[in-house]
C-alpha cells in the first residue's frame, strides 16, 4: 500500500513538473538557464570534467536552442581549458533536452539539462 501510494506521489509530481516546465520554458527562460550554467562554470560551482584524464578528446555541447557566438566561445574556451591544444569542440541543438546545457568529453557526460533533471528527480522519487 505504502509502495503503491509512494508510485502515484511520484507520478503526480513528474507531471506537474512536466507540465511547469513545458509551460515555462520560452526562449527567454532556456537563455536564463545557459546564462545560470555559464556563471556555476567560472564561479566554479559547475566542473565541465571533474578529475577526468580528457587531454586530446573532442566534446560535443548540446543544448536546446542554438547558443549564441559569445556562449560558444565561453563554453569553448573552457572545455578546451580541460582537453588542451588537440581537442575539438562540437555544438549540436536538441530540444528534448528542454534548457540547459550537455557536455560530453569521452565517455564523460555533464547533464546539466532540464530532462535531466527531471530525470533525476524522477530516479529520486522512486
Amino acid at each position: 500500500a505504502l509502495g503503491e501510494v509512494r508510485g502515484q506521489v511520484a507520478a503526480l509530481s513528474i507531471a506537474a513538473a512536466q507540465k511547469l516546465v513545458g509551460e515555462a520554458l520560452d526562449e527567454q527562460r532556456q537563455r536564463a538557464l545557459i546564462g545560470e550554467f555559464f556563471s556555476g562554470v567560472k564561479s566554479g560551482k559547475v566542473s565541465v570534467v571533474e578529475g577526468a584524464s580528457v587531454s586530446g578528446d573532442s566534446a560535443v555541447v548540446t543544448s536546446a536552442l542554438p547558443l549564441t557566438d559569445a556562449e560558444q566561445g565561453t563554453v569553448k574556451n573552457e572545455v578546451l581549458a580541460k582537453l588542451g591544444s588537440g581537442g575539438e569542440v562540437e555544438f549540436k541543438v536538441d530540444p528534448s533536452i528542454l534548457g540547459g546545457l550537455v557536455v560530453r568529453i569521452g565517455d564523460k557526460i555533464l547533464d546539466d539539462s532540464v530532462a535531466g533533471k527531471l530525470g533525476a528527480m524522477r530516479q529520486t522519487l522512486r
